[in-house]
C-alpha cells in the first residue's frame, strides 16, 4: 500500500483536536480502527480502486460498511475523505491519531528491531534509556530481522536510531567507495 503518512497527518491532527475538545477520544480511536480494518480489507481495496465508482459512491459504501457505528461527525469524515480521493489513507489516519494520543498522555510507542531476540532485561535498558532520552513513558515492541547481521533499529514517533551492523557495514563501503 502506498504511504499516506504526509496525507493522513493534517487529518488526524484535526480528528484529534475535535476529539480532544468534545472528550470522545475513546470514541474516535475506536471508530477510526474499525474504518481503517475496513479499508484494509482486500475486498474494499478492490472496491475503492475501481475507477467506475465515483468518488461519492465510494464514500457512500464505506458509510453502508460502518452502519450506525459512526456518528455524525464520523460520517462527514468519511465523506470528506471519499471527495478527496483519500478515502485509503485511513488507516494511516487512525496510526497517526495513535501517536497523537499517546503523545498527549505523555507516552511513546517504540519499535525495537533487532537481529537475534531480546532478554527482558535488554528490553528493560532499552526502554529506560528511551525514557530518559525522549523525557516520557515508552512502550516497545520487539521484532527480529536476522538481516541486520548485529545491533538494532529503534523507531520512537519521529526519532530513529540505527545501530545495526547492516548500517555500520553500509557507511563504511560509502565512504571506501570514494
Amino acid at each position: 500500500m502506498a504511504d499516506y503518512t504526509t496525507a493522513a497527518r493534517p487529518y488526524a491532527r484535526a480528528i484529534y483536536q475535535l476529539a480532544t475538545e468534545s472528550k470522545s477520544v475513546d470514541s474516535w480511536g475506536d471508530v477510526l480502527a474499525l474504518m481503517a480494518a475496513v479499508v484494509s480489507d482486500q475486498s474494499m481495496r478492490d472496491v475503492l480502486d475501481k475507477p467506475q465508482l465515483g468518488k461519492e459512491q465510494k464514500g457512500e459504501l464505506m458509510l453502508k460498511v460502518l452502519g450506525k457505528k459512526a456518528n455524525a461527525q464520523q460520517q462527514n469524515l468519511i465523506r470528506l475523505m471519499a471527495e478527496n480521493g483519500r478515502l485509503k489513507a485511513l488507516p494511516e489516519v487512525a496510526h497517526q491519531f495513535e501517536i497523537y494520543r499517546t503523545e498527549a498522555e505523555g507516552k511513546i510507542d517504540a519499535e525495537v528491531i533487532s537481529a537475534f531476540a531480546l532478554s527482558k532485561k535488554q528490553e528493560k535498558e532499552i526502554t529506560e534509556m528511551l525514557k530518559s532520552k525522549l523525557g516520557r513513558d515508552i512502550s516497545i515492541t520487539t521484532s527480529t530481522d536476522e538481516s541486520l547481521i548485529g545491533g538494532v533499529v529503534i523507531k520512537a514517533g519521529d526519532t530513529i536510531i540505527d545501530g545495526s551492523m547492516k548500517s555500520q557495514l553500509e557507511s563504511l563501503a560509502l565512504s571506501l567507495g570514494r
